[in-house]
């Protein structure tokens, strides 16, 4: 069996120039990729991504909480998410790091809450940003009768991690287990059922630039922090993403 990278954003300018040998690389070690969309724009961009790599990059269409500027385009999304079929509505969630007007993320929360809606009612999965407001994040999710939740790039606390699994969600560990000493306290706190890998590249790879790629090592990672072979963390936690992604 081959890991999964559960988030990544290949629509992203820093993967313009080389994109082709990005995806290459990982096809040779990777079951699937599930690159996400943030907005109109990336979402269209993320489709015409997926449909030049086939069923091997699959897509999520969404609206990221720090995406404030599209907020009135909230109808737009819907509509290709609907028209689009995505494997899960995603980015979407609640950010308190890069957002604290009161009054921005009142308009968060609703954009969110109209997103699981339509999730809801599609019976599609969503791909949660949740950074500074984990617990209000967790609490919303629970609102809602979704077939999977998965909490991507997770950085609350252990009691929260535990908590959002035990009422069925998935984890998201990124390459920050390399060196991050608080994913990896995660890590040690959950069981392998509770966890996907994903990269967030171009993001989260010490001075680099991350790719899809770099999640065999964090199941290297894992396999440390565990105590097991790294073919349990890629068994255990590719059935997680085919769990969640895996009807489309």
């Amino acid at each position: 069996m081959k890991p999964v990278d559960c988030h990544c954003h290949l629509d992203f300018d820093r993967f313009n120039e080389d994109r082709d040998q990005v995806v290459e690389r990982a096809r040779e070690r990777l079951d699937f990729i599930v690159s996400v969309g943030c907005n109109p724009e990336r979402n269209e961009k993320t489709l015409e991504i997926s449909k030049e790599y086939g069923k091997f990059v699959k897509f999520n269409l969404g609206l990221h909480p720090t995406s404030i500027d599209y907020f009135n385009q909230l109808d737009k999304v819907k509509k290709q998410i609907r028209e689009n079929n995505p494997c899960a509505v995603g980015e979407i969630g609640l950010d308190h790091h890069h957002v604290e007007e009161d009054e921005i993320q009142q308009r968060q929360r609703k954009v969110f809450r109209e997103l699981l809606e339509l999730a809801e009612e599609l019976d599609k999965p969503v791909n949660v940003h949740s950074r500074d407001a984990e617990q209000e994040t967790i609490n919303i999710l629970k609102d809602y009768d979704l077939p999977n939740a998965l909490i991507h790039c997770f950085n609350g606390t252990c009691e929260q991690a535990v908590e959002a699994v035990e009422s069925g969600m998935k984890i998201g560990v990124t390459t920050q287990v390399l060196y991050s000493n608080h994913v990896q306290n995660i890590v040690r706190e959950l069981d392998l059922e509770d966890i996907v890998l994903e990269t967030d590249s171009p993001y989260l790879y010490e001075g680099e630039r991350n790719e899809p790629l770099n999640v065999c090592e964090s199941a290297e990672k894992i396999a440390e922090l565990k105590a097991c072979s790294v073919d349990e963390v890629i068994a255990a936690t590719t059935s997680n993403a085919k769990e969640i992604f895996g009807k489309h």
